[in-house]
């Protein structure tokens, strides 16, 4: 009996987090190995398909392939290397924050991916909570339904108990403990923005904007008329500075500079004009902190840049509530597999 409790118990300290990102899969869990501290994982969210003799030429077997029935595939962050030097677009198996309708081979890629993440788990029924997004406010036909469905079946298919969970609630289970678990999240994905106002773990407000870091880099693109991967070169170095962002490429990084402002004005916008929406159901009693997560932000000086906007926006048009502070997640990429796990382990 006295073994029987003691399993039960540890089935309960065993669950697994995953972060189901545009261009990011991140996972979480406890390192029994490790003093049972949390151990974050990241594999890129992106393939490139090669034939038979780039496989030869490339070495493909040092490189992070998957195969499947007749085809290979380069992915994860070797994909976007390969990509540069072959001169290809990199494909991705999500886009605005969900399935990509367009990408049909991209399904058994990220069901690879998941795979080689997370593993199968320790015991049969393990709990694996999975993030997803709102329904984006500017794309409401956008099918989360479909996109929760299928990651629900492929995590039972390895043998989990899935759970989705909101993305930007979970940012507040990883990061808000000390602050009541009441304050603003916004995860900037790849896809999407997802934004949520919570008042003690109570999601009273949850919308996403079909704009991120993708589109920053296909506006940048666009505009300068420089491939995506060129402008992923100067935006992913880690010495670019969007407060000095000319000065590893003065074409890109300026675009880069001018398309990360519109996008927080636009997100700051959307902010307001959504809780205005609610007003009478956000009175929050208190000042709350605004947690700025996920890989777009990562970018050096993104919140100095976030602030000052903010600060813009506010001298015109006063605030529906209190701010306490703007800060980062202390793991912009993490926090959300990491707020999943604690999820999973408290209830």
């Amino acid at each position: 009996m006295i073994k029987f409790m003691n399993l039960l118990l540890r089935r309960k300290l065993m669950a697994t987090a995953l972060d189901v990102g545009t261009s990011n899969l991140v996972s979480a869990k406890k390192d029994s190995n490790n003093g049972g501290q949390v151990e974050v994982k990241k594999l890129r969210n992106a393939f490139v398909e090669i034939n038979d003799e780039q496989k030869q030429r490339l070495a493909a077997g040092s490189l992070n392939a998957v195969h499947i029935k007749d085809k290979a595939y380069i992915v994860g962050d070797d994909a976007i290397s390969i990509a540069r030097i072959l001169n290809k677009e990199v494909r991705r198996p999500m886009a605005s924050g969900i399935l990509n309708p367009a990408e049909k081979e991209g399904r058994d890629v990220i069901g690879a991916l998941v795979k080689a993440l997370i593993g199968e788990p320790k015991f049969d029924g393990e709990k694996c909570m999975f993030s997803v997004p709102a329904v984006p406010i500017d794309n409401p036909k956008a099918n989360t339904v479909w996109h929760s469905g299928f990651f629900s079946h492929l995590l039972e298919d390895l043998g989990y108990s899935p759970e989705p969970v909101n993305e930007a609630l979970a940012i507040i289970y990883a990061e808000c403990a000390e602050d009541d678990h009441s304050g603003i999240a916004l995860s900037h994905g790849g896809g999407q923005i997802n934004i949520c106002a919570s008042y003690k773990l109570v999601g009273t407000l949850e919308f996403s904007i079909s704009r991120s870091g993708d589109w920053i880099d296909e506006m940048t693109s666009a505009a300068i008329g420089s491939p995506i991967a060129q402008v992923l070169k100067i935006k992913e170095d880690p010495k670019f500075d969007l407060q000095n962002a000319s000065e590893l490429d003065d074409e890109i990084g300026q675009a880069l500079y001018y398309h990360y402002k519109a996008l927080i004005r636009y997100e700051i916008q959307a902010l307001m004009k959504e809780w205005s929406k609610m007003k009478s159901q956000l009175d929050f009693p208190a000042p709350i902190p605004i947690i700025l997560s996920g890989g777009t932000a990562s970018i050096k000086g993104f919140k100095e840049l976030w602030e000052t906007e903010l600060e813009k926006f506010q001298k015109r048009n006063p605030l529906p509530f209190q701010i306490k502070e703007v800060r980062m997640a202390k793991d912009p990429l993490g926090a959300v597999a990491r707020g999943l796990l604690t999820y999973a382990l408290t209830y």
